[in-house]
């Protein structure tokens, strides 16, 4: 049996060197084969960060960010500071990472406020990257995949200041887009692409306002924590072994907003986790666009 690694680069793409990012196409014993890697410097070194289809576009986190400073600015939108890996732009943060992963998230509001009961709530979006990549068996294995390029709706509560981010995946615009060579970064549609998400997004302000005029059940407490971890059930659900307590009365709208507040502000999860969390909860709750 032979011995040693017959894996070989073959020429260098070097199209976003000035993000600090590569891809190599593979070769295995000289022979190509259909995957190339993505390599990116990481303090100083360069590392591969992901194996994928040679058919993979590749879109530098550091490119879109150019462009949405542009939007943010042309918008008037404010950027949601969260204190996980943070990037810096022009002394400013405006966006957030999952470092291990290479996935890149921008959230923002818009200046216009909504009442909701006594209070005010804000909508924007949430865009969304990666620059990994993972293919076949290794993607079976790892339990997940490369994360395209999207856009969600996003909430905003200016009292607590809690946000949530809210799946556009019913509203019937196209807000998502893989990494395949159709991929381009166009900024007057990713613009109306923002536009439409948050108009039609305002029909969350409904579901929002319904929740004030509903209570916590014993039935919905139970749903919330069979299916949410303990440490994001508010203080009035006691979870105990198999027992369920419900400790106080509190309308739906107040425990959304305790739940959403225990998760946004987790300084240990990462964005990817608070964003299936938001996921489920808005399906325990059944709210939808």
């Amino acid at each position: 049996m032979e011995k040693g690694v017959f894996l070989e680069f073959e020429k260098i793409d070097d199209t976003f060197a000035e993000y600090g990012l590569w891809q190599a196409p593979l070769k295995f014993r000289e022979q190509k084969v259909p995957f190339k890697a993505i390599i990116k410097e990481i303090k100083g070194k360069q590392r591969v960060i992901g194996i994928v289809g040679r058919g993979y576009k590749l879109l530098p986190n550091s490119l879109i960010n150019e462009a949405i400073v542009q939007l943010s600015e042309m918008f008037g939108l404010r950027m949601m500071k969260q204190s996980r890996y943070q990037l810096i732009y022009g002394g400013r943060t405006v966006y957030h990472t999952d470092e291990k992963s290479h996935r890149a998230y921008w959230t923002m509001v818009f200046p216009e406020r909504y009442k909701i009961g006594r209070e005010k709530v804000q909508l924007g979006v949430q865009i969304r990257n990666s620059e990994e990549g993972v293919v076949g068996i290794f993607l079976r294995l790892l339990g997940n995949g490369s994360m395209g390029f999207g856009v969600d709706l996003f909430t905003f509560r200016l009292v607590c200041k809690n946000g949530a981010v809210v799946r556009t995946g019913d509203l019937e615009i196209r807000a998502y887009w893989k990494h395949t060579k159709s991929l381009q970064l166009d900024i007057n549609a990713l613009k109306n692409t923002i536009v439409q998400i948050v108009d039609r997004g305002k029909a969350i302000l409904d579901n929002y306002r319904a929740l004030t005029a509903l209570k916590l059940n014993q039935e919905i407490a139970e749903r919330l924590a069979e299916r949410l971890p303990k440490k994001y059930l508010p203080e009035y659900i006691k979870a105990k072994e198999d027992k369920i307590e419900l400790l106080q009365p509190v309308d739906l709208w107040t425990c959304y907003n305790d739940v959403t507040r225990l998760v946004w502000h987790s300084e240990k999860a990462s964005m990817f986790t608070k964003r299936n969390l938001f996921r489920e909860l808005h399906n325990i709750l059944e709210i939808s666009l």
